[in-house]
């Protein structure tokens, strides 16, 4: 399965990924952060091809915002000069590492340590603590799984975590 990519900003980026359609799907392209953020939400790219002029005119402080708007969604900046080749495979290498980092439960490794510290008992204080987190944050990891699992509750997520190993020494 081909990448799915959105570029924002960044023509040469676009012109480069589109002489590369057999390797990516280029999904659409946005001028600015603001269209990137809604674009996000919206089509759930594989990849976001953020051009650093943009990040430059508009601020790099709009990152946390575009990955809260897809998690999912591996964020690349174009290298320097002309891109040519070495943007296809940044691509690739971007998509590659996202899933790597992603179990078959599609979970990262950081959730499944929440996950496995939350079904041991410990709070998200306890979490944070062990994690060297922020308490909102594994309050946002356990959200984030529970919502990806489709469990409601504290004993769906430890029945979950028991039934895929995740409690065994």
């Amino acid at each position: 399965m081909r990448p799915r990519v959105l570029v924002a900003g960044g023509r040469v980026a676009l012109s480069e990924l589109y002489t590369a359609s057999e390797d990516v799907e280029l999904i659409g392209y946005v001028r600015s952060l603001d269209e990137a953020e809604e674009a996000l939400r919206s089509q759930r790219p594989s990849v976001l091809v953020l051009d650093s002029e943009l990040c430059q005119t508009e601020g790099f402080c709009s990152l946390p915002s575009l990955r809260r708007a897809s998690p999912d969604t591996a964020i690349v900046l174009p290298p320097a000069g002309a891109p040519g080749p070495r943007l296809v495979r940044a691509v690739r290498l971007a998509v590659r590492d996202f899933e790597r980092r992603r179990g078959a439960d599609g979970l990262t490794a950081r959730e499944r340590d929440v996950v496995r510290l939350v079904a041991l008992g410990h709070t998200s204080g306890q979490i944070a603590d062990r994690l060297v987190l922020s308490t909102r944050t594994v309050e946002t990891h356990r959200a984030r799984v529970q919502a990806r699992l489709g469990v409601s509750s504290r004993a769906d997520l430890v029945r979950w975590a028991l039934e895929h190993g995740l409690l065994a020494p």
